[in-house]
């Protein structure tokens, strides 16, 4: 019977141990990534080791380059006014090119091919051709003229990169200030882009704009009477009479413009909001469950030192060495998925430096959550290793004792 008992109890030691191991790998990375992932630290610390204030006004630069000089409906027709496309053009174009080539062209991920482009005319003959909005815009000729260089110093010179840092930190904080339900709303503080474009710098950041513009006629300066700015690179000489024109109307433009722009409200979230919430709840409580499944296993077979190093450090080593293993493969296997799944699969809307930029930066902050599971991971294996290797020097002690 005591026998019987004895092998009862052991194997729901095992059994224990083994959903001890299954538990404890699964906390580590759940705990971590909730108190890293909702962290702002985590990220202000992964725009700065990657250099992104510095490098965005360049990144920005290309992406204006890139979305002002492509006429989108000419390059690609089937990624043309999507939004307003009829079910029936829809569903034509869609049996006309299969399914995944037309998700694909939707999206702008690719140029279509001659065939395609074929197929999707066959289909727009028949229910009509995307509508072609006219472009009214009367800074279109001032900004054609810019390079992506151009942008480049004018964001520099409006937004230093020290007081990009100071807003994207601020707006960090606040959006994990609202997540973590300490703020009901999240907000930009646009100020900061106002105080700069009202002082030196703002007039400084409007006449790199105009030097890139080809020299002022004698028909555009006249403008300056009527208190308008010329679309154009005025000489030297009129930039005098020129900057308190642009201080007004920077002031005029700036006027309706709040110091602070709310981006999402608590009242107008989803449902979806309050379930991640509630999922953090139990990511927070998630190592109760393995501290219970290794009580459970201590109260069964835990009767001496020997015991209690032999059944923690076996579950304590494998489930250290799993994790791991697991931490150190997830930055190559997510590597490879975001290869696939990103790169591969984005419009062409999106310039190379802006795509690179991103990549870096998720890869960064990849690295920021797995870092601290790997250290843990390799702390429980080498706890585990040391009470297995102990279990066996206590046993021999036992024997001889014996």
């Amino acid at each position: 019977m005591q026998k019987t008992l004895k092998n009862t109890a052991k194997f729901f030691a095992i059994i224990f141990a083994i959903l001890f191991v299954i538990s404890f790998v699964a906390t580590l990375f759940l705990y971590n990534l909730e108190k890293n992932a909702f962290d702002p630290n985590t990220y202000k610390s992964a725009l700065e080791n990657e250099n992104i204030y510095e490098r965005l006004p360049a990144v920005i630069g290309d992406q204006l380059v890139a979305t002002m000089g492509l006429d989108l409906c000419k390059e690609n027709s089937i990624a043309c006014d999507v939004e307003n496309r009829s079910a029936a053009t829809e569903s034509c174009l869609e049996n006309a090119l299969g399914n995944e080539a037309y998700i694909a062209l939707s999206n702008n991920e690719r140029p279509p091919s001659d065939a395609e482009k074929e197929r999707a005319t066959s289909c727009f003959e028949e229910y009509g051709y995307p509508t072609v909005e006219s472009n009214d815009n009367k800074f279109a000729p001032l900004l054609k003229n810019l390079t992506a260089k151009d942008w480049e110093l004018f964001i520099e010179a409006l937004i230093p990169p020290e007081t990009l840092k100071t807003l994207g930190e601020e707006t960090i904080n606040q959006t994990f200030a609202f997540f973590n339900g300490n703020t009901d709303f999240i907000s930009i503080p646009i100020h900061y882009i106002k105080t700069s474009l009202l002082s030196e710098k703002g007039i400084d950041a409007v006449f790199i704009l105009l030097e890139a513009q080809p020299p002022c006629s004698f028909s555009d300066l006249t403008t300056l009477v009527s208190g308008e700015i010329p679309f154009c690179n005025p000489p030297e000489e009129s930039q005098a009479l020129l900057k308190p024109i642009i201080e007004t109307q920077i002031k005029i433009a700036l006027a309706s413009i709040p110091d602070q722009k709310k981006i999402v409200e608590k009242s107008t979230v989803n449902t979806g909001f309050f379930d991640i919430q509630s999922l953090r709840v139990l990511m927070r409580l998630s190592p109760l469950l393995p501290i219970l499944f290794l009580l459970l296993v201590t109260m069964l077979m835990v009767r001496s030192l020997y015991t209690w190093l032999r059944w923690w450090g076996i579950p304590l080593l494998v489930a250290g060495s799993i994790s791991l293993i697991m931490s150190l493969l997830t930055g190559p296997i997510f590597r490879s998925a975001l290869n696939i799944l990103f790169l591969s699969r984005t419009s062409m809307q999106i310039s190379g430096s802006a795509l690179e930029l991103i990549y870096d930066l998720i890869q960064t902050i990849t690295h920021g959550l797995i870092e601290n599971i790997t250290l843990y991971a390799l702390i429980i294996t080498i706890i585990g290793l040391a009470m297995t290797i102990g279990a066996t020097f206590s046993k021999k002690t036992d024997e001889e004792i014996a």
